[in-house]
């Protein structure tokens, strides 16, 4: 599994200044021009782990990879559970680029405070509101993976492109059927108040993250195995 992730880290380290670049210029300019510090964490804590991952995956495929590994010795199960490691790292690498992004904001904002766009980015500064859309944005791609990840394991990347489309559609109707039926106003407003309190920010986000790792860990035990029964 080490060798798994490493291959995967060698992989992302030679295209991760690029990606880091055009992701905290997104990073920057997009909370300046809607007025929102806290989008930077979430919007680059998605991107550069995003990119990174499907960049992983179409080398792999294209230079097929996957069969020279396999004649090593490496179970599939290891193949699997390394890249399911090498792109929770790079989420949370993700996610540590953007509260680094953000936490620059802040400082320049008090460096020079008579800057009208970035007085108003710290116009209600809150680091409950800082933390809680870094583990969204966290919460955001493992979820992604999660969704994605079984069926590139089972079809490979360029087959499992191909039936996005239907997942994403799939989501759709699904979201319209729960319409109406979303949690009870009394229960959104509970954790609202929650949120307003330190320890109720941390106890949320803290359950968030185990509910997402609970939900990144059964994608990984079905993506197992769905690639234990591809032929390649």
């Amino acid at each position: 599994m080490k060798a798994m992730i490493m291959s995967d880290l060698l992989i992302a380290k030679k295209y991760l200044l690029q990606q880091l670049g055009v992701s905290i210029a997104v990073g920057i300019f997009l909370p300046v021009m809607i007025g929102n510090l806290y989008v930077a964490a979430p919007m680059v804590g998605v991107m550069i782990p995003f990119s990174l991952t499907i960049t992983i995956l179409a080398l792999d495929e294209r230079a097929n990879w996957q069969q020279f590994r396999l004649a090593l010795p490496m179970s599939r199960s290891n193949v699997i559970a390394g890249r399911y490691v090498s792109f929770a790292l790079l989420a949370l690498l993700g996610i540590a680029a953007g509260l680094l992004v953000t936490l620059v904001m802040v400082a320049v904002a008090q460096i020079a405070p008579g800057v009208p766009q970035l007085a108003d980015l710290m116009g209600n500064f809150s680091w409950q509101a800082m933390l809680f859309a870094s583990v969204a944005g966290l919460a955001i791609i493992l979820v992604m993976l999660s969704v994605t990840m079984p069926l590139f394991s089972r079809f490979g990347m360029t087959k499992g492109v191909r039936y996005l489309p239907l997942l994403i559609i799939i989501g759709v109707f699904f979201a319209f059927q729960l319409d109406g039926n979303g949690p009870p106003p009394e229960f959104v407003a509970n954790v609202l108040n929650l949120l307003e309190s330190p320890a109720g920010t941390i106890a949320i986000a803290a359950g968030v993250l185990a509910i997402t790792a609970a939900v990144y860990a059964i994608s990984a035990v079905i993506s197992t195995k769905l690639y234990q029964k591809r032929e390649l």
